[in-house]
């Protein structure tokens, strides 16, 4: 037998494969297949509904992330949205109703992003009331921190829901809902319970503010002595005036300038309908007001019997021109000048009457706000009752809207002619004018009415005056050193303001290294010209010398 056979012997027989195997094994195979199949599926369809719950959670994740995260840092403690937010609208809203009037002139729209209007050549208005809104943190902030350091409180519950009435009556006024009045007011992500917090820290430092201001009231002896060194700023006076105006020709006189034709030929082809002023010439207007300063000087020897008594005028409402002269510690009753007013080409023919600290009494009264309509009515109550103060304090609760008026029982004090109503100041310091008097008071030109008690008087007007104006100066000295240790950290660059100031400081910085740089070289080329003058000076010198030595051997 052969090798090979022997080897063939020892291995096993080969399985034949049937159709049915081939079946079998292509089931197999399909199975696992579809096994791989569903687990993969089954893979994609978790990853695909993990992402749509993280994609759907992301929302609410994000708007906390907003609402609480760290928007700023002021003070080293961290300011989320909603109260930058909120401080940058109570900014806004400051700075617009305090210079409300101007703001045409400012070239501010109100209607428009203040991100896309110039303040200044660098900075928007957004970027103005940025800072002012971050200078208000670090204020309130600093306060808050001193209040808790001396363990000052303040119940706030009363204020704030003071503030929370007020809301609900402008939203119901403004015909919308508290929530979206408050977005409305202080930003898409400011609700009333978010805002809380931030509203009862401002009672709170408004609390401590009045605190710390009474600390700082001046003596009566620091009063007089502040008057004494401010006389003029207090005083009034009394003088008599008329004013004669220049007579300013309306067309050419001899003293015209002359026109040339192409000037004329201007005027003709002017547009139709059009009659351009006529523009006296220098030499006009100086006849003209030549004239009229011998009439002024006529009419000022006669201006005490013919001329306007102007009586109880302080210094900071008189006409600018006549100021130094009305107010001259040196002036008498009986002192009489002319004074010209180039620019209105007139002059005032003036005599002095008198100087005086003017001592009307403030006054304390309760007053409730309300319409025409209402106001004789609302009194007509009043008298109909127990008609007494206490009596007129509850109707004050009852009809005053606390967004008008939201002292208690309607009880302003202190009351000065400059902070009410012209007719109101007339009524209360009427001669006569007794405690328990009542009035119904409605100010032409004003929609409210006012419903008037008078309690009584209270300390000279000027003394007020000058005790808010120290006690004013006192606390800004006191909250500016207190702002000088606050700071402002912006880690995300939210606030465009101190890129600006950034940018401005390193600008200058560049600039002044590169000044001191040039100034340098013009020192060295200084010196070094210096260094060849001498070189030169001596080699002249040198030269010299040598000439006088060959001239004397020449000699010789």
């Amino acid at each position: 037998m052969s090798k090979k056979q022997t080897q063939n012997t020892d291995q096993a027989p080969e399985k034949v494969v049937t159709k049915y195997d081939l079946k079998m094994q292509r089931r197999k195979e399909e199975k696992e297949r579809a096994e791989k199949s569903r687990r993969r599926d089954n893979i994609i369809g978790i990853v695909i509904v993990a992402a749509l719950v993280c994609l759907v959670a992301s929302f609410p994740i994000r708007n906390y992330l907003t609402v609480h995260g760290n928007y700023v840092k002021i003070n080293g403690e961290n300011i989320s949205r909603v109260e930058f937010d909120y401080e940058y609208n109570m900014a806004v809203s400051s700075y617009l109703s305090q210079y409300g009037y101007y703001l045409y002139m400012m070239g501010i729209d109100p209607a428009s992003d203040f991100s896309s209007q110039m303040y200044s050549e660098t900075l928007t208005w957004g970027d103005y009331f940025q800072q002012l809104a971050v200078e208000n943190m670090i204020r309130n902030k600093s306060l808050s921190a001193q209040a808790k350091a001396e363990g000052f409180t303040y119940d706030t519950t009363g204020d704030y829901a003071r503030y929370s009435e007020s809301l609900e009556a402008a939203a119901s006024e403004n015909g919308t809902t508290v929530k979206d009045y408050v977005k409305e007011l202080y930003g898409p992500y400011a609700t009333l319970a978010r805002l809380k917090p931030y509203v009862e820290e401002s009672l709170y430092v408004a609390g401590y503010y009045d605190e710390l201001s009474g600390r700082q009231t001046p003596s009566a002896e620091e009063i007089q002595a502040y008057y004494e060194e401010n006389k003029a700023t207090y005083d009034s006076v009394d003088y008599y005036v008329t004013t004669v105006d220049a007579e300013l020709p309306t067309e050419p006189t001899e003293l015209a300038d002359p026109v040339e034709e192409t000037e004329d030929e201007a005027a003709e082809d002017g547009a139709e309908g059009e009659e351009q002023a006529y523009q006296p010439s220098e030499a006009e207007i100086e006849a003209a007001m030549a004239e009229a300063k011998e009439q002024a000087d006529r009419v000022v020897k006669t201006v005490k019997t013919d001329g306007e008594l102007r009586e109880n005028v302080r210094r900071s409402t008189a006409t600018y021109l006549l100021q130094d002269w009305l107010f001259d510690e040196e002036r008498k009753a009986g002192d009489s000048t002319v004074i010209e007013d180039s620019s209105s080409h007139r002059y005032y023919a003036v005599e002095f009457a008198g100087r005086y600290l003017d001592e009307t009494l403030a006054a304390d009264i309760r007053v409730i706000v309300t319409d025409a309509e209402n106001g004789q009515a609302i009194l007509d109550e009043w008298k109909a009752g127990a008609a007494t103060e206490e009596s007129f304090a509850e109707l004050c609760d009852k009809h005053n809207d606390p967004a008008a008026m939201s002292a208690e029982g309607g009880l302003l004090e202190a009351v000065t002619s400059a902070s009410v109503p012209t007719e109101v100041s007339d009524w209360i310091h009427e001669e006569g004018r007794a405690e328990g008097d009542s009035a119904v008071i409605s100010p032409e030109g004003e929609e409210n009415t006012y419903v008037l008690y008078y309690k009584g008087t209270n300390e000279a007007e000027w003394i007020l005056s000058i005790r808010q104006t120290m006690i004013s100066q006192r606390m800004s000295e006191y909250v500016d050193g207190l702002m000088a240790e606050g700071t402002v950290d912006d880690p995300k660059g939210n606030l465009n303001y101190l890129k600006v100031q950034a940018e401005e400081e390193a600008a200058a910085q560049e600039s002044s290294e590169a000044a001191s740089e040039e100034g340098a070289g013009s020192e060295d080329e200084g010196s070094s010209e210096s260094a060849v003058g001498s070189e030169d000076s001596e080699s002249s010198e040198a030269s010299g010398g040598e000439e006088d030595a060959g001239a004397e051997a020449s000699a010789e």
